[in-house]
This record gives structure tokens, C-alpha cells and sequence, in this order.
């Protein structure tokens, strides 16, 4: 399995990215990859069925230098902070995964698991699709399904800011909801940088996988995400279509 280094870039072309390497691998034209990455600026993605104004504050977004995209997978709304936060991805062959959905979420996550694991940490897989640390979520994931490829990615939280969270999203019972709720690694005494973090994830990622050989982003790989990225993900008929 191929492994794309760590990357920081805006919602649209991180949406773009994972869309670009679905097709690509639809077509045979890049091999099964995992990849971890940040959205800069910080970013709302929201679920494919979902509606954008009852899923975030658009107003407090704006305010706040927020971005928000619609995402091609399923869930509900997430809160990406760049600054606490971590996504990963993976794009792989049916074939190579269990077809049962819930079983392939808790496949697909084992890379997860087992990178925090390394690092004392257990966190335990609560179906259909998060992770919880001491019975809190820590981390969800969304999948979708095309032509025999499976795309899943989700978010780790290891420092994010609950507060702000709580102001960008919509969630019925706000506050109390999201604090009840959701808790970070720092929350649960794991002082934890974003490097170290990755580094664990991606032995973590091979101890399940394999072990996986370092590639780059081809031209026609970046090329097709930047023409999703703003031609799709940066739309107003895309991100409001619901």
C-alpha cells in the first residue's frame, strides 16, 4: 500500500484529493493509499445527505476565517481544527477489506487503533463509525463505495477546541450535547504533538497493512484535485444542494 506523506491545504482541494484518488484507483491508475493530512484554515465537512444551514452557524464561520465543504461520504458534521486535529484516509480495494460495512469501518480503523495503542493509549471502536477514549468519542469516519473502492476517512482529535466547536456547528442541545459527548487526547491527560501523533498513526497504519512504500502525488493525481476542488468542492451548487 502506497503512503502519501502528511499535507495541509483548504477543505476544497483536501475534498479534492480523496475524490482525485478514488477515480484514480477505480481506474487502476494508482495503487490502494493511505494518507494523513489538515485543513488549513480550519474547516466544517459536513455529510453528503446532510442540509448546510441547519449543520452550521455560516455567520460564525465567516466571522472566524472557518471554511466549510460538503463532503462525497456520508455522517454527519465535523469540526476539522488545524490546530487540534488530524484526518486521515484511506482508499482501498473491496477486496482487500471486509465487504460488510460496519466490519469494514472497524477494519479500515484498526491502522488507528493500533497507532494509538503504540502510545499507551486504548481507545475502543463503537459501531457504526467513531472511536471512544474513557466512553467519549474521539473519533468518526465516513465512507463511500464506487466501482469495487472503498473511501474512508475520519478525524482524530488530540487537542481540539470544544468551545469553538461548539459555536460552528448546529447540534440539537448544543453545549451540553458536544461536552457530554466528544473529549480530545489532551482532554484525557495525552500531551501529544501533531508530528509524533502522525509518526504512530502510520506505524500503526502498516502494522495493519503492511508495510507500505513512500509515494508522492502524481501530476494527473494533483491536476484532477485541484479541478474538483474548485470547479466541485468550492461551489455554491455543491455545498448548498441540500
Amino acid at each position: 500500500m502506497r503512503y502519501l506523506p502528511y499535507r495541509k491545504e483548504n477543505g476544497y482541494l483536501s475534498m479534492g484529493l480523496d475524490e482525485a484518488l478514488l477515480l484514480l484507483r477505480i481506474e487502476d491508475k494508482v495503487e490502494d493509499t493511505f494518507r494523513f493530512y489538515s485543513f488549513f484554515p480550519s474547516c466544517i465537512s459536513i455529510g453528503y445527505f446532510q442540509r448546510l444551514n441547519s449543520s452550521i452557524d455560516i455567520d460564525y464561520c465567516l466571522r472566524n476565517d472557518i471554511d466549510y465543504v460538503r463532503r462525497i461520504t456520508g455522517g454527519g458534521n465535523v469540526f476539522h481544527d488545524y490546530m487540534g486535529e488530524v484526518t486521515y484516509s484511506v482508499i482501498v480495494s473491496e477486496k482487500k477489506s471486509p465487504y460488510n460495512i460496519l466490519d469494514s469501518f472497524e477494519f479500515i480503523y484498526g491502522g488507528v487503533i493500533k497507532g494509538l495503542k503504540n502510545m499507551g493509549i486504548n481507545v475502543e471502536f463503537k459501531p457504526l463509525n467513531d472511536l471512544t477514549l474513557n466512553s467519549k468519542k474521539i473519533s468518526g469516519s465516513a465512507q463511500t463505495r464506487k466501482n469495487g473502492i472503498i473511501l474512508q476517512h475520519g478525524t482524530l482529535m488530540f487537542n481540539t477546541n470544544i468551545e469553538l466547536m461548539e459555536k460552528a456547528l448546529r447540534v440539537s442541545n448544543q453545549k451540553m450535547e458536544i461536552r457530554k459527548r466528544i473529549t480530545t487526547l489532551s482532554k484525557e491527560g495525552y500531551s501529544i504533538d501533531k508530528k509524533e501523533l502522525i509518526k504512530n498513526l502510520k506505524k500503526g497504519f502498516e502494522e495493519i497493512y503492511g508495510k507500505s512504500n513512500k509515494g508522492k502525488l502524481s501530476k494527473e493525481e494533483l491536476s484532477l484535485a485541484k479541478k474538483l476542488a474548485y470547479e466541485k468542492y468550492n461551489s455554491k451548487e455543491w455545498n448548498h444542494k441540500k
